[in-house]
């Protein structure tokens, strides 16, 4: 299990470095070729159009079609995304049809190869830390990558090469073991009708929460982060250089996650990052661009863990015939705050400040987690250790 776990991983790796490639070069491309800003802006936002009702349906269509299977057709739309935005001679289309493919593949993506890392050996948490650690190893290689590439060789040649690297995942794909499918997977009807059931459970809810704060510091460093730091004078170069430290933390608290809930168990390290990340949230409203890049990083580390956290607790106290589903409903959560968290931090920004932003974003986080530790006894009632 350990060469497909392996397996996985460069799998995540391969199509994460395709979907950054292709979410930053789109824009860019379009700015070029010289469209209007409104334009522009449609097409950064076009991938959601598409990914939040295919991360609602991942977890029936996990279940109905298995991981393997689902990955499979996820990477060959991937892969066609990139060829829309590489050959369709009325660029606007292609690259419309490329945003709302890569939106539609990243939407089952995680459901399902999450589900999968879950399922590869006896100790999820270490697969799932693992996991994480490739796949934003695989965005930062998709940031750093994506304008060299089309800067040397052109932009069709970036869209071919995001193209490929979905084919290489799927490649990896093949050698991904089937699964049995859900009871509830044999009808997707069965399984479409099971999410309201499975959105109430106790594990769903709780976990769900954590989720969301998971993707609050990741939306703020798409968004708001960058802002900041050129408030405080620095270029454009460094403020995303010094922002892609939240991605080194999380992919240092994705390896080291499982050391840390074995040790500690799941209550100590949930709420403990949930601590640190509202308190660095918060605490980025000032200082210089040294704090700030330290609260990036810490907070980078604290969604990591946080990231292992809510899945290996799905993992250890779902359903397992119901794993896709149980991924996939909680991670609507995820995917609401991502889509939630610049609009109403922009409108905080607009009534009050740029700090003021932060420092009410943090508080929130806080004010979550204390509600995330009043529901921990009803959330997770079945108490099951970490394999070792």
């Amino acid at each position: 299990m350990r060469v497909r776990l392996w397996a996985v991983n460069g799998a995540g790796l391969a199509f994460n470095v395709s979907f950054l490639m292709l979410a930053l070069l789109v824009p860019i491309d379009a700015t070029r070729l010289g469209y209007h800003a409104w334009v522009v802006g449609l097409l950064a936002a076009t991938p959601g159009v598409m990914q939040l009702p295919a991360r609602i349906l991942s977890g029936p269509l996990t279940s109905f079609f298995g991981e393997r299977r689902l990955l499979l057709i996820t990477f060959a739309v991937g892969a066609s995304a990139g060829l829309c935005a590489a050959t369709i001679d009325i660029r606007v289309v292609g690259l419309i049809l490329a945003q709302l493919l890569i939106g539609a593949a990243r939407g089952v993506f995680w459901t399902a190869a999450q589900s999968l890392a879950s399922k590869l050996g006896s100790d999820p948490a270490r697969n799932l830390g693992q996991f994480t650690s490739a796949t934003k190893a695989g965005a930062l290689l998709g940031i750093a990558t994506s304008g060299s590439v089309a800067g040397i060789w052109g932009m069709p040649v970036a869209f071919g090469l995001s193209a490929f690297l979905s084919v290489v995942a799927g490649a990896l794909a093949w050698t991904f073991p089937t699964f049995a499918t859900a009871a509830t997977g044999a009808d997707f009807m069965n399984a479409v009708k099971s999410l309201g059931p499975v959105a109430k459970k106790p594990v769903v809810v709780v976990s769900g929460l954590v989720a969301l704060l998971t993707a609050l510091p990741q939306a703020l460093a798409q968004s708001f982060y960058p802002i900041k730091l050129l408030s405080l004078h620095m270029s454009a170069q460094d403020a995303t250089a010094i922002t892609a430290l939240q991605s080194f933390g999380m992919i240092a608290a994705g390896l080291g996650a499982t050391i840390l809930l074995r040790r500690w168990g799941f209550r100590p390290v949930i709420l403990g990052s949930i601590a640190l990340l509202g308190m660095s949230v918060a605490l980025s409203s000032t200082g210089t661009a040294t704090l700030v890049a330290v609260f990036l990083l810490l907070g980078g580390i604290a969604a990591g863990l946080l990231n292992v956290g809510f899945l290996s607790a799905v993992t250890m106290y779902g359903d397992a015939s119901q794993r896709g589903l149980y991924f996939g409903v909680t991670q609507v959560y995820f995917v609401l705050a991502m889509i939630a968290t610049p609009v109403i931090s922009g409108l905080l920004v607009v009534k009050t400040s740029l700090s003021a932003m932060f420092l009410a974003d943090g508080v929130f986080t806080l004010i979550t987690g204390a509600v995330v530790w009043g529901l921990w006894s009803w959330g997770f009632r079945r108490a099951e250790p970490i394999a070792p």
